[in-house]
């Protein structure tokens, strides 16, 4: 009897831990500029694993220029407020030989070099004219941490000779503020935009 006793009071007290996190569909989560984002301790799951074919190393090679990326899945990531799925990484960009930008070697989960969760279905912008119904981009913020400044990154599977690769294009603004007679040291990134293709390694 006792046994039994303490076995109720332990999934009684569990119980709301499951309550207080429904799991939602990440591709229902409310915008955060329309609605003011998740609801609170509600789990934001990729149900149908639209982030899996992202992870990996990718490569962009076009001379002696060069620009890497190394995607992960990070699931049930707490926000603050909510929980998701998340998807980041780092990266490496050389130019004519010379390395610009190095985030690889990069461990805090505070200061990641590329992190997102936003599906794009093909009508939404940049419009996908050639994607199925069905087919999700994942859009992601890249960090230039040379400039400070970030970059919106719109990644997009596709096949190159028969290998997986991704169709990436980076585009980013300047500085939100300028203060007369004290100009930013940069006005765009480092980073290049653009649109690069990245093969799978």
């Amino acid at each position: 009897m006792k046994t039994i006793y303490i076995t109720t009071i332990i999934l009684l007290s569990s119980f709301p831990l499951f309550s207080q996190s429904p799991t939602v569909n990440i591709e229902d989560m409310p915008s955060f500029f329309k609605d003011g984002g998740g609801v609170e301790n509600t789990y934001y799951k990729d149900v149908n694993n639209f982030m899996d074919p992202f992870e990996g190393t990718w490569l962009y090679t076009n001379g002696n220029t060069s620009f890497k990326i190394v995607l992960v899945k990070e699931t049930m990531q707490y926000t603050g407020k909510f929980y998701t799925d998340y998807v980041v990484g780092e990266y490496q960009y050389v130019e004519n030989g010379t390395e610009i930008a190095n985030t690889l070697a990069n461990t805090d989960p505070y200061n990641i070099g590329i992190g997102g969760d936003s599906f794009l279905k093909p009508e939404h912008r940049p419009v996908c004219n050639d994607c199925p119904a069905n087919e999700r981009r994942l859009q992601v913020t890249i960090h230039d941490r040379i400039s400070g400044l970030n970059g919106t990154f719109t990644l997009k599977l596709t096949t190159v000779n028969g290998q997986p690769a991704i169709e990436g294009f980076i585009w980013g603004s300047g500085p939100t503020v300028i203060i007369e007679g004290n100009p930013p040291a940069y006005t765009e990134m480092v980073i290049p935009t653009g649109t690069f293709t990245f093969i799978k390694q």
